[in-house]
């Protein structure tokens, strides 16, 4: 029973961490470059009523090389922020958290179009969301 609890907890948690990135249109704006993802945090964790510099600091942190993972982690980590119950069920269940970030991805078909001409993975994308939504906390 508790088990229903977080999937369904992390499901509600995931559409709202996914409409928390700018414009609430991830494909539209997944950057290519350092500077417009750097732009992109700033401008995500403003709208969201936290600290740009913590948002770049993130960024900054990220275990990526390249700038669109580095914007998914940076996009999780603002997500975490906002909600500290999603940074838990990250940290605690970091599998179910990827395998609902992979499902909600999958159902994005615009999203997928752009993460495929950027030669990003479902699952890379998963897994930057699923570990800067964790480093929240």
């Amino acid at each position: 029973m508790a088990e229903y609890a977080i999937v369904t907890a992390v499901v509600a948690s995931l559409a709202i961490a996914l409409s928390s990135i700018p414009q609430s249109q991830l494909a539209a704006s997944l950057p290519v470059t350092a500077a417009k993802a750097r732009a992109l945090v700033s401008t995500s964790a403003r709208t969201s009523h936290l600290p740009a510099a913590q948002a770049r600091a993130a960024y900054a942190r990220a275990p990526y090389g390249r700038p669109p993972l580095r914007y998914l982690f940076a996009a999780g980590w603002i997500g975490g922020r906002l909600r500290p119950t999603d940074c838990a069920f990250a940290k605690v269940t970091p599998d179910s958290t990827r395998s609902e970030f992979v499902s909600t991805i999958r159902r994005d078909t615009r999203l997928l179009d752009r993460l495929r001409r950027m030669r990003v993975t479902v699952a890379g994308a998963a897994d930057a969301l699923t570990r800067g939504t964790a480093s929240a906390c």
